[in-house]
């Protein structure tokens, strides 16, 4: 064990919490509470003794109940309180398995719901994409999801640059989303054949030649999808989208016959 603050991990972000906990200590419970937490590790205070080893048991719970997970961690730091109840107790979770990482992703999923955007507000204006990222990343996919569909314009800007193509997927669906996010988002390489299909079809932006261009041209866009965003496109949009790349050659030979019938 250490005392030293910098040895606690910083591999990710960690939420104020406030979830029961238990502690176990042999065949003894100590119920505490997780002042923060994230997938790496919780930091729990109560009224527990200081633990005897360097490696221990906790549940945590989600705040109605219905959801917990039981982990094993690693001591990393303890603190002494005289005024409070009892220690602080900084872990990291060791050997989670798939059903513990899964269940630890729901209860965070859980514990943002509603609530903002979390990393995302402390990023600064002109953030790298390495900071995007990691910040994005240490949002449950869940709340990235749910987050997308009701982002104001900041966090719009950032969600864009997620990869995963349902974050992309609710992100378009956001009723305030404007065409210049819909021209950004349809150059995704990330975006799912239903996705470019509903932006396709979007009254917002049936219109725009550029959204309409970068759909016509994606890699998972459909024959059919395809064509149907071109068919209403002047012989001189048509030259400019045979000089893209990625057009379907099923649908070239198709384009060009209309320039030479026009």
């Amino acid at each position: 064990m250490t005392g030293n603050p910098e040895d606690i991990p910083r591999r990710g972000y960690r939420f104020p919490a406030g979830v029961p906990a238990e502690l176990h200590e042999g065949d003894e419970s100590y119920p505490c509470g997780a002042q923060n937490l994230s997938r790496t590790g919780v930091l729990l205070a109560g009224p527990f003794p200081t633990p005897t080893t360097d490696r221990v048991d906790l549940t945590l719970r989600s705040p109605t109940g219905t959801l917990e997970v039981r982990l094993a961690a690693r001591v990393i730091r303890i603190e002494t309180d005289p005024e409070a109840a009892g220690p602080t107790l900084a872990l990291e979770f060791l050997d989670l398995d798939d059903d513990q990482r899964q269940a630890l992703e729901s209860l965070l999923a859980r514990l943002m719901e509603g609530k903002s955007a979390g990393p995302l507000e402390h990023l600064k204006p002109g953030a790298s994409p390495q900071d995007v990222k990691k910040a994005l990343d240490a949002i449950p996919l869940a709340h990235r999801i749910a987050l997308a569909q009701r982002a104001g314009l900041k966090e719009r800007e950032l969600l864009r640059q997620d990869t995963n193509p349902a974050v992309l997927d609710s992100l378009v669906r956001n009723p305030n989303l404007i065409l210049a996010e819909a021209r950004a988002i349809a150059a995704s390489l990330h975006l799912m054949a239903g996705t470019i299909d509903g932006m396709a079809g979007d009254a917002r932006f049936r219109g725009d030649e550029e959204v309409c261009m970068a759909l016509a041209t994606h890699p998972r866009v459909s024959l059919a999808t395809a064509e149907r965003l071109t068919a209403e496109l002047k012989p001189p949009q048509i030259r400019k989208l045979l000089a893209r790349p990625g057009l379907s050659q099923a649908l070239r030979p198709k384009l060009v016959k209309r320039i030479t019938n026009a």
